[in-house]
């Protein structure tokens, strides 16, 4: 629950599939050394078109052991990849830039999203782990998808810049997320010089830190990342879900 006077600090680790979890693991690991005890877990169903997550044993008995000690499982996507040309310049940037092609949700028709979210809940229910919160590959999803998810019993989904809970009716709270892009030197001193200009402005009620498998690897942003989180909990900040969060 929300304490009157205390930030909430909401910690994501996205990219979670198979192929990840042994950066994904280390990461987790590292967090609750630093005090993170809950955090969500975006997990992908079908990686890249790759084998459903379900079909690794070992990964289902790690996001377990992560939800009994209070972790929230999130659908992130369904494969974390699109196949589709963007129509204009503009939605060229963002899904051939901005996501490399990732941005699986930008535009999907409704037919086609509500079907995917129905085989990734599916999927999640076959291993026993809820499905309130989805989040969209990159945060980029049509308009219309909030109430393609309220159909199909999400509660929540977030974009890059706030949470919308979806249930029992739509509230947005703003909140810019602090998150970092490293597949080149340019893109990981940009990602350090914005969320250092962002400090200030993600100083209020929540705290949000997106973290991707690979951030751990690069020192400056390792230690970024370490500095936000602690500075978050010295301000007395509560670890929590998004579920949790927009429960309360």
């Amino acid at each position: 629950m929300k304490e009157k006077g205390r930030p909430a600090l909401i910690v994501s680790l996205h990219d979670l599939h198979p192929g990840s979890l042994s950066l994904v693991a280390r990461q987790r690991e590292q967090l609750r050394r630093w005090g993170v005890k809950e955090a969500s877990l975006l997990v992908i169903p079908s990686y890249h078109h790759g084998p459903s997550f379900g079909e690794d044993s070992e990964f289902c008995r790690w996001v377990d052991l992560q939800r009994k000690e209070g972790d929230e499982t999130v659908v992130h996507g369904y494969f974390h990849s699109r196949e589709e040309r963007a129509q204009g310049l503009r939605n060229w940037f963002w899904t051939e830039v901005y996501t490399r092609r990732e941005a699986e949700f930008f535009d999907l028709p409704d037919d086609v999203a509500g079907e995917r979210l129905r085989l990734a809940r599916a999927l999640f229910a076959r291993q026993g782990w809820p499905t309130e919160g989805f989040v969209a590959p990159g945060w980029l999803m049509d308009p219309r998808l909030p109430r393609v998810l309220a159909r199909e019993g999400f509660r929540y989904t977030t974009r890059i810049d706030g949470i919308l809970s979806l249930r029992p009716e739509e509230r947005w709270t703003a909140a810019r997320t602090y998150c970092w892009s490293t597949r080149a030197a340019w893109r990981r001193a940009t990602s350090l010089a914005w969320n250092h200009l962002l400090s200030p402005v993600s100083s209020g009620s929540v705290v949000r830190v997106s973290l991707h498998p690979s951030d751990f690897a690069y020192r400056s942003i390792r230690a970024q990342i370490e500095r936000i989180v602690k500075q978050a909990l010295d301000r007395h900040g509560r670890p929590l879900s998004y579920l949790r969060y927009v429960s309360s």
